[in-house]
């Protein structure tokens, strides 16, 4: 493969860039954008290297030379990993592109991925879910949505009112839980939420019932209480979501514990 200014197209393997001719400085992905796979590039390059915030990568000339592409798809790809907070630009003589000091939301992000998901993180994880859960559903509700962007929550509560059993509801349970998450516009609170979602979710816990609970029962009253979050959400009442909020953490209660 060349190197320096150019990269072989159409091959089966990756697209790579090789700088100097040491090993390959950048991988693209392919089946994206090539600007896409410029910024992909870029982002594997700071990780694999552990770039530190102030790190120089060149000028937008010198990053086009090194990926073989042309200047508008380097200002494309810039324009990326600006708006994801890897990369910040400077003017003048000692000017370029840096790696950008990670925002607050993306340390958040790589903090909450380092949650194993170990038993006894998943019962921590959701104890802390269930205190911001209330914060997260009114968030959704005061930020005012369009139909379309209600679509994915409408299919996860009809797919909520459908379970057939007690693991299948509460699998759709926290599907439904990660979509109002997705509505939410705090950026911090839908991170750290998320992350405890995505701990419980990768141990497949299980809903089971308590002594005396019957399960059909319990079915047609958490499906009134989410059918509530659900409809604040759609109107954009805050009132109404704080009221199924509070419904929602009283009601049908059961024990939710990891699977594996």
């Amino acid at each position: 493969m060349a190197g320096g200014t150019g990269a072989r197209r159409g091959s089966a393997e990756p697209l790579v860039a090789e700088q100097n001719g040491d090993a390959p400085a950048f991988v693209l992905p392919r089946r994206s954008s090539r600007a896409e796979s410029v910024a992909a590039a870029v982002e594997t390059q700071i990780a694999s290297r552990a770039l530190v915030p102030g790190t120089r990568l060149g000028t937008r000339r010198d990053l086009g030379e090194q990926l073989g592409v042309a200047p508008s798809t380097i200002s494309e790809a810039i324009k990326l990993l600006e708006d994801r907070g890897r990369v910040s630009t400077r003017t003048g003589p000692r000017g370029g592109v840096f790696v950008a000091e990670p925002s607050l939301t993306l340390r958040l992000a790589r903090s909450m991925m380092q949650v194993s998901g170990a038993r006894g993180e998943v019962a921590d994880a959701l104890a802390v879910r269930d205190i911001l859960e209330p914060a997260v559903i009114e968030a959704a509700a005061a930020a005012g949505h369009n139909r379309a962007e209600l679509t994915e929550l409408g299919r996860a509560m009809r797919a909520l009112r459908s379970a057939r059993d007690t693991p299948e509801f509460y699998r759709r349970n926290l599907e439904f839980h990660a979509e109002i998450a997705a509505l939410c516009r705090n950026d911090v609170l839908r991170t750290i939420y998320e992350g405890l979602l995505n701990a419980v979710r990768a141990r497949e816990p299980r809903l089971e019932l308590l002594p005396g609970q019957n399960w059909r029962a319990l079915h047609a009253s958490r499906v009134r209480v989410h059918q509530a979050i659900t409809d604040a959400i759609v109107a954009g009442d805050v009132v109404a979501a704080r009221v199924a909020a509070a419904a929602h953490k009283t009601s049908g209660p059961a024990e939710a514990s990891p699977a594996r």
